[in-house]
């Protein structure tokens, strides 16, 4: 069956108009790839934002209007499409990057990485939630470490040259807006974790003080879970606590993703978990918030913190 694509450049996003529908990504977030060079006749486009979209253009049987309108071969197509993303050898631009709006980066920086295995979690071992802790109820955070993040975060590619990655994370601060270069925290001590006089501390986590009003935050927590109990369930969550501008806390509670549900012969088992967590940028209380990684379950369970991926969406 064949389809007609729309190709709209919007300067800082693209608009592709397909089958009555119209959908509209950031241009760094857009991904070209040809499957088969020899045929030449299959553009794939995929937009890596927080939804996920993939368009399968067919050059010969599908309409092209807008940009790239004439081309004859997927290779044509792949290089008028790149002439407005700002590509320079399959690399983003400083310019590019510089106009973004919106922005990515990426950190393994959690606390409790073994330095005896090169700060990668071995298996059966991790962060515990407890007995105690299931008993009380509480979302589990999980700290941030400024000497993890150095050794785990550094960038494995050459080209672009990377920036420093110190106190930043993988991407270095460099795909985020221009004014945002930092969004994850290594270093603020929360002394009273809970604010209930139990003196919990947790260290860093999400760093939003950079941030404006009317951001929208996606992040992606990936951890390992191993129930030590069939039947258990865990909700993974961001432990929220608003602050003025006085760094008094004003309101303290979970932003929560789906709970997971781990039933028979999951026990002694690892798994491997990525979950989504949104939060939106309302008031200076937002931007001055502490913000932790979390898990509360309702029996004893080991975690290991791998990863965050923060997206920034304006």
């Amino acid at each position: 069956m064949a389809f007609t694509y729309e190709f709209i450049d919007h300067s800082d996003s693209l608009e592709i108009k397909y089958n009555n529908q119209s959908y509209t990504a950031g241009k760094k977030l857009i991904e070209l790839s040809i499957p088969n060079l020899t045929n030449d006749n299959v553009l794939k486009i995929r937009s890596n934002s927080a939804t996920p979209t993939e368009f399968e253009v067919k050059i010969g049987t599908d309409t092209i209007l807008g940009v790239g309108a004439s081309v004859t071969t997927a290779t044509e197509l792949k290089d008028a499409l790149r002439a407005i993303f700002f590509l320079e050898d399959g690399n983003v631009s400083e310019a590019a990057l510089a106009e973004a709006s919106s922005g990515i980066e990426f950190t393994g920086g959690f606390a409790g990485k073994p330095l005896s295995n090169n700060y990668a979690w071995q298996n059966g071992v991790g962060i515990s939630i407890t007995t105690q802790d299931v008993s009380d109820g509480i979302y589990k955070t999980f700290s941030m470490d400024s000497t993890v993040q150095v050794a785990v975060d550094s960038p494995y590619w050459s080209d672009p040259t990377p920036a420093d990655h110190t106190g930043k994370g993988v991407f270095c601060g460099s795909y985020l807006p221009e004014g945002v270069t930092n969004v994850f925290d290594y270093s603020t001590v929360d002394s009273d974790t809970y604010e209930d006089g139990s003196n919990v501390v947790t260290t860093g986590g999400l760093d939003f003080s950079q941030l404006q009003v009317g951001d929208k935050v996606d992040v992606r927590f990936d951890f390992n879970a191993i129930p030590q109990i069939a039947n258990t369930t865990i909700e993974p969550a961001i432990w929220y606590k608003n602050r003025d501008a006085n760094d008094n806390v004003t309101f303290t509670f979970p932003l929560t993703a789906q709970p997971i549900f781990y039933g028979t012969g999951t026990v002694g088992k690892t798994y491997l978990n990525r979950v989504s967590l949104t939060i939106y940028i309302a008031s200076q209380e937002d931007i001055n918030s502490l913000s932790h990684f979390a898990i509360k379950s309702d029996n004893i369970v080991i975690i290991q913190p791998l990863s965050a991926l923060f997206t920034l969406i304006r």
